[in-house]
């Protein structure tokens, strides 16, 4: 009998043999396995035994029936795991490895189960093996074309737990569905297939880079913050031969980190055979702007050289049973499916979660960030509900797979071991002396902090109307926690009719803020009027620059932020910017701002606020930021930097046949509050894309032109709206979300998210 893999698009083509198909992914995975730990036969015999082994349940006769289009359900990936457990043990990770992978490489990875463990739907990968008869009618054709071609024996190196177990299954089934999705592209859907690769070289990247940062130079002037932004830039280029591991790069804001730390990637990439650079960045507005710094200045231009991936439209669904590799809502994703880039901009979310993930289409990249440099931009906004596992997936990729992991931040969080953690990471080497810290604060000086009290919007209103009473033309930034605050203030000072009044907040999609920010920085050069009111996204990545900045009460990393878009080029005749620290009533009610809020309150209480921005000072905050003996969770008394019990979980796991993958994946969320992307035609060109992408069998060309016209907004907020009709689901699989309503969207204050109908019962109410 002939066993086929799949059908082709033309019927007139011949199916694909499935012992073929299975040589292709095998080929594949052994080629990714061998980039993603070199040199280690073991992996990559693994990585082969898992290509041939993932469709052994296509050997089958109800299988092939589907290819000819004959109704029915095939569990077509058990089959498989079951061959691995007999084949290699129950008692070694090499059976166990295989054949979770197996079993998940379409439904995603499953809990274990085994010895009574659960599952958060049942689907257990013990309730599957012990199906009856659960492979048997695949079993004589797969031994007749493919087991003969399976590694005799194999073995792993010992893993340090189960986390690290669990890490290692996870990156080889990255490996089998970054191949299987690739295989099956590559013959259902050749024209694809042929538009992938030709990125640029890191050699070319570093180049381009070197060129840039050189003209940068020769034009800067001889000012105390250019002498410090190129010995910021020397250090790195050291560093870069050091070899790989932990570093740490702590610059107050405005000293150049974004480029002296991609110098630092670039450079230590290539000297030590590291294959990509990805810079982790906890907000999607600083993604906008590190990628558009990279592409448009580190890279001249060149084309694709950054790869630019976050949340917008990551499809809701994945992979179902019975679903053909490489089709469904995955294949509109906006960014790279695998992150097979010299450069990747990332959040935090994308890539944190990715590593907790169950999902192919969220684990198919992980290969890749193997042996890799990972630059963590402000890393002191690593989520403290989550920092325990955070922490030891980081450490886990430079033990076992090659990486290096730079934290670059303007306030140096305490994240080494024992400093004041009990946990952490060990062997963090600063590129600038941590001795010298005081000194380069002092150089680096350009703000004097003063606090205000109690601020309330009228007075908050008179300073920002006043401001050209101060330094400056008429020129002030504010800035406020929430989107709904800092609305209403800029409609108070567009009711005074203020000058040069602007809004930036993630209420506004990317387009939108471009746009601003450009008039911003035009005015700001242009010495106009330029008074702006924001929310915390302008704190960094944001290269602008004020003379007067107003901050509510936050922790001292984000005043610290704020701070550094003030008198940012040391420019101001006569010293030094201010930036006015004020209480308010409207406070972000999120438990990590609120710790973080509490935590500078108590520091400051007695203090001068002149030297809120010291190291010692910042020192002493992270400190107890991170002193977990008082920080329990309400009513638990959990462990307050493993919210999720994600590292719970794998330390109290004894048994491989109980790694709780899907549990994990279920829980792990750095935002409790889960986002969604929703399209807002801003312009008249969204408009038109908008219109294609409802009309096309084929949306997701429109879908990326639309990525810059998103604005996420919390999942219960989506389904009130979807409820009113002011946002609906379009696609074939309603995997985008579309505002249906143009008077929602405010010209200068982005997406309007509240419910139509609560207004119509208030103002009915009135």
């Amino acid at each position: 009998m002939e066993w086929y893999a799949h059908t082709p698009k033309n019927p007139e083509e011949p199916k694909e043999p499935l012992r073929l198909h299975l040589l292709r992914v095998a080929a594949r995975a052994e080629a990714f396995a061998a980039g993603m730990i070199p040199g280690d036969d073991r992996v990559t015999a693994l990585a082969r035994a898992l290509g041939l082994l993932h469709d052994a349940g296509k050997y089958a006769d109800a299988f092939q029936r589907l290819l000819k289009d004959e109704p029915g359900r095939v569990d077509h990936s058990t089959a498989g795991a079951l061959f691995a457990l007999e084949r290699y043990g129950r008692n070694a990770l090499p059976g166990w490895a295989l054949a979770y992978a197996v079993a998940g490489h379409h439904a995603g990875l499953p809990d274990g189960g085994g010895a009574g463990g659960g599952s958060v739907d049942g689907g257990t990968l013990a309730a599957r093996l012990a199906k009856p008869k659960v492979g048997e009618p695949s079993r004589a054709g797969f031994e007749e074309e493919v087991a003969a071609l399976l590694p005799p024996e194999l073995s792993a190196s010992r893993m340090a737990d189960c986390f690290a177990e669990a890490l290692f299954t996870r990156m080889l089934f990255s490996c089998l569905t970054d191949a299987d999705a690739l295989a099956t592209e590559g013959y259902t859907d050749p024209e694809t297939a042929a538009l992938r690769g030709g990125q640029l070289d890191l050699p070319t990247l570093a180049a381009a880079l070197r060129l840039h940062l050189a003209v940068k130079a020769a034009g800067a002037s001889p000012s105390p913050v250019n002498r410090i932004r190129a010995e910021v830039l020397e250090r790195c280029r050291s560093a870069a031969g050091l070899s790989p591991g932990f570093f740490s790069l702590a610059v107050p804001t405005g000293g150049g980190k974004t480029l002296s730390s991609l110098s630092f990637a670039l450079d230590h990439a290539l000297a030590h055979g590291l294959r990509r650079v990805i810079y982790v960045i906890p907000y999607l507005s600083i993604i906008e702007q590190t990628a558009e710094v990279f592409r448009n200045e580190a890279f001249l231009g060149l084309p694709g050289a950054v790869l630019e991936h976050h949340s917008a439209y990551s499809p809701r669904g994945g992979y179902k049973e019975g679903d053909e590799e490489g089709i469904g809502p995955d294949r509109h994703k906006l960014a790279a499916e695998n992150w097979d880039a010299p450069v990747t901009v990332t959040t935090a979310v994308q890539f944190f979660e990715s590593f907790f993930a169950a999902r192919p289409s969220r684990c198919r990249k992980l290969h890749n960030v193997a042996r890799s440099v990972i630059v963590l931009d402000e890393a002191q906004l690593l989520p403290l509900p989550h920092l325990r596992p955070c922490l030891a997936l980081l450490d886990a990729l430079i033990r076992d797979y090659g990486c290096t992991v730079l934290l670059s931040t303007a306030t140096q969080p305490a994240l080494d071991l024992d400093k004041p953690l009990s946990f952490g990471l060990s062997g963090i080497r600063p590129i600038m002396p941590e001795a010298g810290a005081p000194d380069l604060h002092e150089a680096m000086r350009r703000v004097a902090v003063e606090h205000a009290g109690l601020l309330d919007d009228e007075a908050l209103a008179d300073r920002m109307e006043k401001a050209d009473r101060m330094k400056g033309a008429g020129q002030a930034l504010c800035v406020l926690d929430t989107r709904g605050h800092a609305a209403e203030l800029y409609r108070a000072l567009e009711e005074r009719g203020v000058d040069g009044l602007y809004h930036l907040s993630a209420a506004m999609c990317a387009e939108h803020r471009s746009t601003v920010l450009a008039a911003i920085r035009a005015d700001l050069e242009a010495k106009r009027p330029c008074r702006v009111v924001s929310t915390q996204l302008v704190e960094a990545g944001v290269d602008v620059d004020f003379p007067l900045v107003l901050r509510a009460m936050a922790g001292l990393d984000s005043i610290a932020q704020s701070a550094g878009r003030c008198n940012r080029e040391g420019r101001l005749e006569g010293g030094l910017g201010r930036v006015v620290v004020f209480e308010t009533a409207r406070r972000n009610g999120l438990a990590d701002l609120k710790r973080r809020r509490d935590i500078t309150e108590e520091l400051m209480s007695g203090r001068d606020w002149a030297e809120a921005l010291h190291p010692d000072v910042l020192s002493a905050y992270f400190r107890r930021l991170y002193g977990a003996d008082k920080r329990k969770r309400t009513g638990s008394g959990g462990d307050p930097y493993d919210l999720a019990e994600a590292w719970k979980r794998f330390a109290a796991c004894t048994r491989r046949d109980s790694l709780p993958f899907r549990s994990v994946a279920a829980d792990f969320h750095l935002i409790d509050n889960e986002q969604v992307a929703v399209i807002t035609p801003y312009t008249e060109e969204a408009r038109d894309w908008a219109a294609a992408l409802q009309a096309s069998p084929h949306p997701g060309s429109f879908a990326r032109k639309l990525q810059r016209y998103t604005v996420t907004i919390p999942r219960g907020q989506l389904d009130r709206l979807m409820a009113a009709e002011v946002i609906k689901a379009v696609g074939e699989k309603g995997e985008f979300l579309l505002l249906t309503d143009p008077k929602r969207y405010d010209l200068k204050l982005g997406l309007d998210a509240r419910d139509p109908r609560d207004r119509m019962e208030l103002e009915n109410i009135q």
